[in-house]
């Protein structure tokens, strides 16, 4: 069963920059744990965008990049197909995360989001609309299997080349979304070379 709309829902401030409003949201968590539905409900209106921001941030934490990228691979593919809104499947919406390793990570992220909003800005806006969030989609998509895959810090590049992207989409920022473009080049580029150096030391091991 597809959730678009969590009960867990407190509609944010439209006029938010993200980065106030990923403050606000962790600021007024007062269980210990969080749901995937609950943080995606309170960036809904972000759409897309929103929701791929939020696993990117929980696709950083270690032990839980796996779900995490699992869980981006249907916003990422409903976006690739053209799809209006995200629509989370149930199990996604109420698998739960610690909200003290969500909080350590984000307090190391959202310093970065900040500086970068210092220079985001709506421009080259052609780059954020159709049928390039398609595109960011079918990326986000791939970007989700490298970090599902298990290797030594592999699921940092992929989610941080998502955060970006997501971030350029919402702010309709071309030129942070071409930024994003670089940063899925690097992370596919590393991604491969770490899988390689995996193969062949498990080949070493088994020779």
């Amino acid at each position: 069963m597809l959730i678009s709309e969590p009960q867990e829902d407190i509609p944010p401030r439209v006029d938010d920059r993200t980065s106030e409003l990923l403050r606000r949201l962790l600021t007024e968590i007062e269980d210990d744990t969080v749901t995937v539905g609950y943080l995606s409900a309170q960036l809904r209106r972000r759409s897309f965008g929103g929701i791929l921001i939020a696993l990117a941030l929980v696709a950083l934490l270690p032990g839980v990049s796996l779900f995490a990228g699992l869980a981006m691979l249907i916003p990422a593919f409903q976006m690739a197909l053209g799809l209006r809104a995200p629509a989370l499947p149930g199990f996604v919406a109420r698998r739960k995360i610690p909200v003290s390793a969500l909080r350590a990570h984000a307090d190391r992220a959202i310093p970065w989001i900040e500086k970068l909003e210092v220079y985001v800005r709506p421009r080259w806006i052609m780059l954020s609309r159709p049928p390039v969030p398609m595109l960011i989609g079918l990326l986000s998509f791939v970007l989700a299997l490298v970090i599902m895959l298990p290797l030594p810090l592999g699921n940092v590049p992929p989610a941080i080349a998502v955060l970006v992207l997501a971030l350029g989409l919402v702010e309709k920022d071309g030129l942070l979304i071409l930024v994003g473009l670089v940063l899925t080049a690097v992370a596919f580029a590393l991604g491969a070379v770490m899988a390689a150096v995996l193969i062949e030391g498990v080949s070493a091991l088994l020779t």
